[in-house]
């Protein structure tokens, strides 16, 4: 509750200042220092506007960088997703099967254009529902591209 010399100083005040300029229509004496005013509704509706496919288009960066980008906090952004059912950021599938793609293109042969468009359809199937797992055929592919390199990087340093 509000002293009573600080309501005689706004009463004093009023010819001043009127009392509607200083308390925007609220009565000074009934007003509670230090009181807290309840959550933004800016931040609310910020969350809100975060759909399914603004935050699906974000899973290829760091749930950090995207919620700078989005415009709201990282716990924001973890609290929409699971609002959204997304139960976890899917940069680190979306990165592993990018890493896939560019070792298959760098590695490319005849026919590797079905893997290709294969590993394509699983990012996109990941974005539609990032609940869902790699394939084991994906994640059989991954390893032989790991072993051809640490066959690759042997040969170079044997050959120095």
């Amino acid at each position: 509750m509000a002293s009573s010399n600080t309501i005689r100083r706004i009463y004093a005040m009023k010819d001043v200042y009127p009392i509607s300029d200083i308390t925007d229509g609220v009565d000074p004496i009934h007003v509670q220092v230090g009181s807290q005013t309840p959550p933004s509704n800016r931040i609310k509706s910020k969350r809100a506007a975060l759909t399914y496919n603004h935050v699906a288009e974000k899973f290829t960066i760091p749930i950090s960088v995207a919620a700078k980008e989005l415009g709201v906090s990282t716990s924001t952004l973890k609290y929409r997703c699971r609002e959204l059912g997304i139960p976890y950021w899917s940069y680190l599938k979306m990165k592993s099967l990018a890493t896939l793609e560019s070792s298959v293109l760098g590695f490319a042969r005849a026919g590797s254009q079905h893997i290709i468009r294969h590993i394509r359809e699983e990012m996109e199937a990941i974005m539609d529902n990032p609940t869902l797992k790699i394939s084991d055929e994906t994640k059989d592919l991954r390893y032989r591209m790991y072993e051809l390199k640490k066959k690759m990087k042997r040969k170079a340093t044997a050959a120095v």
